[in-house]
């Protein structure tokens, strides 16, 4: 019991430290610290994840990880560097046959979600990263709760203590306060904010059971413990990343496709 309770006062204690960290890094806004902030979180992360993947801790995986984060913050898109990175591996794969095809593994997870996060802020500004947060934070914290309260149905093997119901109440605390979030502080379209919120708090969903699912097949109770009460940067920040990756496909989407590329479309219906 006196064991449980330490490891729930340092749970809420980290909770808080990150809060305060992320606040104060959002609210200074200088992009040079931000890139840099998230790029060692990545790293961080990255290294928890060669040991999910049960690769080598090789020190060519980390220049090539560092190489293509300091070029997105150079680049347009970002997320090309990731897929740079993947080129280059699979080239060295097939040509000294020393790599296993597993080697590009944590240069799609978590690399690609990491480099979708940073593009939210790199694209959409601070306001946006925040809102972010704002939707998982909520997700996680209905879902918690109305388990709790009203959970019966497992959500999946993975993670056989989450439930369809609290799940679904999680969801759409997300939906109802992420939506007034959207609209309010960001001006967002009512709709738009509406069926956001929707996606990224889903993707978050499923961050967190993919994170579940890499800790399941390595066998082991969380990705790392940098993080008192909470185990590993992956453990923390999965729902995050999936929904960073849903959040700036949709924003995306929206703002440079669909006005761009169907009004051209419905003038040729009409």
């Amino acid at each position: 019991m006196k064991a449980k309770l330490s490891g729930e006062s340092s749970r809420y204690i980290t909770a808080a430290v990150l809060i305060g960290v992320i606040a104060a890094l959002l609210l200074w806004n200088n992009p040079i610290v931000i890139w840099a902030v998230i790029g060692a979180v990545f790293i961080l992360g990255f290294r928890e994840a060669l040991a999910l993947y049960d690769l080598e801790q090789h020190a060519g995986f980390y220049a090539l990880a560092l190489a293509l984060w300091a070029t997105s913050y150079f680049v347009a898109n970002p997320i090309e560097s990731a897929l740079v990175a993947c080129m280059i591996l699979a080239s060295i794969t097939a040509y000294a046959q020393r790599l296993s095809p597993r080697a590009m593994l944590p240069f799609l997870y978590p690399t690609l979600p990491f480099l979708a996060l940073y593009s939210v802020y790199k694209d959409f500004g601070a306001s946006h990263i925040v809102w972010l947060i704002l939707i998982i934070a909520l997700c996680d914290i209905g879902a918690y709760f109305g388990g709790r309260l009203f959970g019966k149905t497992p959500l999946s093997p993975t993670s056989p203590k989450k439930t369809l119901e609290g799940v679904i109440i999680g969801v759409a605390v997300s939906i109802v306060v992420g939506s007034v979030a959207g609209i309010f502080v960001l001006g967002t379209h009512f709709f738009f904010a509406i069926f956001a919120s929707l996606i990224v708090a889903v993707c978050g969903v499923f961050g967190d059971l993919y994170e579940s699912y890499l800790k399941r097949q390595a066998q082991v109770k969380d990705s790392g413990s940098i993080l008192p009460g909470h185990g590993g940067i992956l453990d923390r920040f999965d729902a995050v990343l999936f929904g960073a990756v849903g959040m700036h496909f949709l924003l995306i989407f929206f703002n440079d496709f669909a006005c761009s590329r169907c009004m051209p479309l419905l003038n040729l219906i009409q």
